[in-house]
């Protein structure tokens, strides 16, 4: 029985790779880890390796170039699984010290033949979620935004609400990122927000403003946070108000003015039961696509560039 399945990829949210050591460790019940956590391994113990150097890591490789010397020094057997093989110092390393290699296609098992060790052609199970959760009876609530600018301490206390609430709901994810921002993060920001909703989440990735509108249009209400308040220049708010899709957010004083808690908008410190039940966010939203359409005008903002130009 493996201790544990040890990967180069760790990211399940970014990565097919990673994504396939968890499932596959969830599944023997084993711990998931990367190379970074090598101080886990007990002495005779027996991992299973998932790998792929597609591109190219040279702390990655150090990491892995320091399990091979655990493996002598802790008795450590391994099981090799490739998801890619290119012929790499460091593959034929591992396939030196490896008990058995998997290959996960027919392809990779051929170009491992120059090796005599126990090798088996297998394959990579389906590792898509369920798609798309449809629930006609639950709230359904979307949010997309800036990743960086989730702020989780308002989605603890709207996820408190809920549950107190006893409502059931269905929550869906999709962010954005700026150009040079770090990627991985998104995986911790999504191991967060699981952490907070369950199994009530779900993630949709970097989606097409064409999708983005699709859920806003299928959704009961659209949540989106930030660090002191909704402003003038939130636009994605302005957005999802404008199709009539109720807003729940958090106001402070330098929010619009026009923006009323329960007649246009929420903030999610007050919202009740009755609040967010799908009847009164219907009323919500309508007003809100009013207001919206009435305050943060297009045609009213050029009048006034195009005046004070003159």
């Amino acid at each position: 029985m493996f201790s544990h399945i040890i990967s180069t990829n760790t990211k399940p949210h970014l990565s097919g790779v990673a994504k396939f050591g968890e499932t596959i460790a969830e599944k023997l019940q084993i711990p998931f880890i990367g190379f970074t956590q090598l101080d886990q391994l007990q002495q005779d113990s027996t991992v299973l390796l998932s790998v792929s150097f597609f591109m190219t890591d040279i702390e990655l490789e150090t990491e892995v170039w320091r399990f091979l010397s655990l493996v002598e020094e802790k008795n450590i057997s391994f099981l090799l699984f490739f998801h890619t093989f290119d012929n790499l110092p460091i593959e034929h390393a591992l396939i030196k010290h490896a008990h058995t290699i998997y290959a996960a296609n027919e392809e990779i098992y051929q170009r491992l033949s120059f090796t005599d060790k126990p090798k088996k052609s297998v394959w990579s199970p389906p590792l898509l979620s369920n798609g798309l959760k449809k629930n006609d009876f639950a709230l359904n609530i979307f949010s997309f935004g800036m990743a960086f600018k989730i702020q989780t301490r308002q989605h603890k206390l709207l996820a408190a609400k809920l549950k107190q609430f006893k409502i059931d709901y269905i929550i869906r994810f999709s962010t954005g990122f700026h150009e040079k921002a770090n990627f991985g993060k998104y995986d911790e920001l999504a191991h967060q927000l699981e952490g907070i909703y369950g199994d009530k989440v779900q993630f949709y990735g970097f989606l097409s403003d064409e999708a983005v509108g699709y859920f806003i249009n299928i959704s009961n209400l659209y949540v989106n946070f930030f660090p002191k308040g909704v402003r003038s220049n939130n636009t994605t708010i302005f957005a999802v108000m404008k199709k009539g899709c109720p807003v729940v957010t958090n106001l402070d004083i330098y929010s619009p003015h026009w923006m009323k808690r329960n007649k246009n908008i929420l903030d999610v410190q007050e919202i009740t039961k009755d609040t967010i039940s799908k009847s009164i966010l219907s009323k919500i939203g309508k007003q809100a696509m009013k207001d919206v359409k009435k305050n943060v005008n297009l045609d009213k903002l050029t009048e006034i560039l195009l005046q004070d130009s003159k």
